[in-house]
């Protein structure tokens, strides 16, 4: 790069958009996960109600599996509604709104370096300057790497995770028209931003830390705490907040979860390691993408002992942030990290929520455009202030990492093409265990108790669960596929809210029936599943590695 390069900002939006199509365009040709969410999730009762007030006001009126999210929904029945159950159209939806996720992100990362100084941006420890002109590469680099980072590929590639990218594509619209009204002091924008904040969180629960945001963009720009007119302007979107918490509650507590709930939970204490040991994971798998799985089971069950292993996690956090605290009070640490942190920390079990994983890559998504954000800074001063063969090794470097982590993506979006090819990993590391139970054994074990009752049947799984012996799922759903009765309809889904939330509901889902008594089994089955058989298959800090 020559000193006197200028980066035209003129077609940054569309190799951007190119860059997204390039990567994901795998997944137009993937299938629905019907045994993993997709089939009463995406395939509910609001998706085939049609057009109709009733159904409108059902959607938005309504929880459904302890979940609030009448904006996706209404997404899921237009599409339907046109469509039908045609996979590739919902997947480019998603690819889409994930493409002017990447875009608006670009346009957000200039305003924030506009703020950060009128003419320069200083690096604090070595006093490196870059010009102005560069801002526009460092917007370019992070809408980049949060545009190709393969922890994103699960929000983008699993249509039940759409929540996500739809709740983010809100977000940060509502930040760019909040930018426009600190700019322009007009009251549409603000009355924009408010009525974005709304749709946002009619897609997902995490939208609530938008006031905080908008309160660090506000400082950004020059604003002070000391303010009274910033408090004025914010005190809605506060109120707001808490109004939509209080939903976020409530609909946690119709599906039995939550602090609303009387649900067995981790104490406190178990939360706040948890909580650390799942941001430092998070640290990690953004810098070394590396073993990403869809499902991250907690290490324990809830009234077990805490790994002593775990106690490690907070003693690693102090002393990074103890070590680097001069980098991490100043610009462009400060600001990066801090919105990685306002969009993480709900997700982080320190606040009891309803959660069967203990981190997932779809989590991450907004949140990581505040690393990325880092990342592209200090690679630009680099580049910037070094010259000759050095500034072309790391340029070379970095452009080699970029195809990378782009390449690792597109693969990453063919592992979610169907059920099967995205649990292929968790499978064998469960038959890699000393204690997997094979198929055939089971099978032997619950044709032997059938020919007593098939209770008993259902029993000897149970009590092999229990033992923490490894069930074979598929041998789980032929038993249900065989007790299912074609004269008992059951409604989908609350089917699907009855038996939990393992893949085992899926053999049923295919049938759309099952007995009254099954599903009462088949519910008390799968929570032994959910909170032993699988959280056991993470209890050793080596299958992490």
């Amino acid at each position: 790069m020559r000193s006197g390069f200028k980066y035209n900002p003129k077609y940054n939006l569309a190799v951007l958009t190119c860059v997204v199509l390039a990567v994901y365009w795998p997944i137009l040709g993937n299938d629905f996960l019907n045994y993993w969410d997709d089939q009463w999730y995406v395939m509910s009762r609001y998706t085939e109600g049609g057009l109709n007030l009733a159904n409108f006001r059902s959607m938005f009126s309504e929880f459904y599996a302890g979940q609030y999210s009448p904006v996706n929904k209404l997404m899921y029945l237009l599409i339907y509604s046109v469509f039908g159950y045609n996979s590739m159209v919902f997947h480019l939806a998603s690819l889409l709104l994930h493409a002017a996720c990447v875009c608006l992100a670009y346009i957000i990362i200039l305003r924030i370096l506009k703020y950060s100084g009128e003419n320069t941006v200083i690096e604090p420890s070595r006093n490196m300057v870059i010009e102005r002109s560069r801002n526009t590469f460092i917007a370019f680099i992070t809408a980049l790497i949060f545009a190709i980072h393969p922890m994103n590929v699960e929000s983008v590639a699993w249509i039940s995770a759409s929540k996500i990218v739809t709740y983010t594509f809100f977000y940060l619209l509502a930040t760019c028209t909040y930018i426009i009204y600190i700019d322009r002091k007009k009251s549409l924008y603000y009355i924009l931003t408010l009525v974005l904040f709304a749709l946002s969180f009619g897609c997902k629960e995490q939208a609530v830390t938008l006031p905080v945001w908008l309160l660090m963009l506000s400082l950004l720009s020059g604003r002070t705490f000391k303010d009274r007119k910033l408090w004025a302007e914010l005190s809605p979107f506060f109120a707001l907040a808490i109004a939509f918490g209080v939903v976020t509650m409530f609909s946690q507590a119709s599906n039995g979860g939550g602090v609303l709930s009387d649900q067995a939970a981790y104490p406190l204490w178990q939360r706040f390691i948890l909580g650390c040991y799942s941001l430092v994971e998070y640290f990690v798998k953004f810098t070394i993408p590396y073993n990403l799985l869809y499902f991250y089971p907690f290490p324990m069950g809830i009234g077990e002992a805490l790994p002593s292993w775990m106690l490690l996690y907070p003693a690693i956090i102090f002393v990074i942030a103890f070590s680097l605290w001069s980098y991490l009070k100043k610009f462009p640490f400060s600001v990066g990290l801090l919105f990685f942190l306002i969009h993480i920390v709900l997700v982080l079990h320190i606040v009891q929520m309803s959660r069967l994983v203990v981190f997932a890559d779809r989590y991450i998504y907004l949140a990581c455009i505040g690393l990325a954000f880092i990342v592209a800074w200090y690679l630009v001063a680099f580049i910037t202030n070094n010259k000759g063969i050095v500034r072309k090794i790391f340029a070379s470097c970095f452009v080699c990492m970029t195809v990378c982590l782009g390449t690792y993506s597109n693969v990453r979006c063919r592992d979610w093409k169907d059920t099967d090819s995205i649990k292929k990993e968790i499978r064998e590391l469960i038959k890699k265990r000393k204690d997997y139970v094979p198929p055939p054994e089971i099978e032997k074990l619950m044709e032997e108790g059938k020919k007593a009752s098939k209770e008993s049947a259902m029993n000897i799984v149970a009590d092999m669960v229990s033992e923490r012996r490894l069930v074979s799922e598929v041998v789980v759903e032929r038993w249900l596929v065989s007790e299912a009765e074609p004269s008992q309809n059951i409604e989908p889904s609350r089917l699907t809210q009855q038996i939990g939330g393992l893949q085992v509901e899926s053999a049923m889902m295919r049938w759309r029936v099952a007995p009254a008594k099954t599903i009462e089994k088949t519910h008390m089955l799968c929570k032994l599943i959910n909170y032993q058989f699988l959280n056991f298959m993470y209890h050793e800090q080596k299958v992490f590695s």
